[in-house]
């Protein structure tokens, strides 16, 4: 596992690299737009939205390398393989989660549109949700019917959410919905639906032929 986790680190960093300049580019957005008007809070959705997601993505490059059928070989499991991914799209989700409420409390009060304070407490449980429901819609395909079809997948996810934030981003009662918004039942669905969505994704990878 260590093995795993080490490539898995290697090849994020190489193949992620240019994440941070997105990354960059959305939470400058975030401190260009606070102040006294506010800064909506949806910019810090972009940036989790693709560090969840970059191991799933990276799935694609195991395939066209080789990787997977040559784990084949290894004394690893494909439980394994799975476990490695889920572990790292959680954990960059907590970093970039982390980070996120970090740069919302640097560029002073986030608003949406009308000026309506969100407290950043609230802002938890959507960040949440989309880190880790992102990848967890996407590893079940990915892992089942192989990179091409996962690609697909992941395009339909960021057309869908790129026009959910978009419509969000222009809503007066965006931060009445998150004041309203139960933290610890969202929380605990984004968990139970990331859980599931690693079992789903063991029984289809194992019942897989490369």
């Amino acid at each position: 596992m260590k093995g795993l986790f080490y490539k898995e680190a290697r090849c994020l960093w190489q193949y992620g690299k240019s994440y941070i300049l997105l990354v960059v580019i959305f939470f400058g957005l975030a401190f260009l737009n606070g102040g006294s008007e506010g800064a909506n809070p949806l910019w810090l959705l972009y940036p989790v939205f693709f560090v969840g997601s970059l191991p799933a993505s990276l799935l694609s490059a195991d395939e066209k390398d080789g990787w997977l059928t040559y784990c084949d070989t290894l004394p690893i499991g494909r439980r394994q393989i799975v476990a490695v991914k889920y572990v790292a799209s959680a954990a960059l989700t907590a970093a970039i989660v982390v980070l996120a409420l970090l740069i919302g409390e640097l560029a002073g009060r986030l608003a949406v549109t009308g000026g309506a304070a969100a407290p950043l407490p609230m802002l938890v449980p959507l960040l949440l949700a989309v880190g880790l429901g992102v990848p967890a819609l996407m590893y079940p395909v990915m892992f089942r019917f192989g990179a091409t079809k996962g690609r697909a997948v992941y395009i339909a996810v960021v057309m869908v959410a790129a026009a959910t934030c978009a419509v969000l981003m222009t809503s007066e009662s965006v931060s009445g919905a998150l004041d309203a918004l139960p933290s610890l039942p969202v929380i605990a669905a984004a968990a139970a639906v990331f859980i599931g969505s690693w079992a789903l994704s063991v029984k289809w990878f194992e019942g897989r032929e490369l």
